[in-house]
């Protein structure tokens, strides 16, 4: 399965009971796609919840260069579609399928019949809405403000986010200069100036984060904030 990114976001899967999830779930109408299928494109104005049961999702918009600038990567148990439910906004984002994906899509009025007798699905909802959007002032003000390779060091800290002094952010070079919207030899920069100074070490298909303080600390000396930690539910 695809390697998800996520940046602490949390699925709804796990901010549901279980039986309320499965009751929302049942109440969508499965859709298949192939791999690298377009589920939604950015402007769509159709309404309602869209849940991944298989397979997994890439979000994003393609750069000016012709590439495609990764915003996050979900998997099963994660929804999106939700600004069209509350806000009745289009979506702003493409979702392409990575692999066999299933897609549950929940129509407005299926969500708002199960909502009106089970409060704590507006709850969750509104609590992975506020982890997303807390997510993203963080990394916009990051790429407003901050260097690449501070901006990248930033990511990997997130990424490798076990709570051992080592760790590790599975994720290529590609995969890296995708999320960040940069080209790969920028990225392959930025990498030897973190590994030159003892925060990294590049292995095949992933990047080991040799001390997770001293990485932290390194991004406070020139960012003057703190890294913000989000402890997941």
């Amino acid at each position: 399965m695809a390697r998800l990114f996520l940046l602490g976001a949390p699925s709804l899967a796990s901010l549901l009971p279980p039986e309320l999830f499965a009751t929302l779930r049942a109440a969508g109408t499965p859709i298949s796609y192939p791999d690298k299928a377009l589920v939604q494109a950015r402007g769509d104005a159709r309404p309602g919840l869209s849940i991944i049961h298989q397979g997994a999702v890439q979000i994003g918009n393609p750069g000016v260069d012709g590439s495609f600038v990764v915003t996050s990567v979900l998997g099963p148990g994660h929804c999106f579609g939700e600004m069209t439910l509350f806000g009745d906004l289009p979506r702003t984002h493409d979702a392409v399928a990575m692999g066999a994906t299933v897609i549950d899509q929940v129509s407005p009025a299926a969500y708002e019949r199960i909502a009106a007798a089970h409060p704590a699905l507006d709850r969750a909802i509104m609590a992975m809405m506020a982890r997303r959007l807390h997510v993203l002032l963080e990394f916009a003000d990051d790429l407003r403000r901050l260097p690449l390779k501070v901006q990248l060091a930033k990511l990997l800290l997130t990424m490798a986010g076990a709570q051992h002094s080592e760790a590790r952010a599975d994720a290529t070079h590609e995969e890296l200069a995708a999320i960040l919207g940069v080209s790969r030899v920028a990225i392959g920069t930025a990498l030897s100036a973190l590994e030159g100074e003892g925060l990294i070490r590049r292995r095949y298909g992933s990047v080991e984060v040799s001390n997770r303080a001293a990485l932290r600390g390194w991004i406070e000396q020139r960012t003057m904030l703190s890294p913000i930690q989000v402890v997941n539910p």
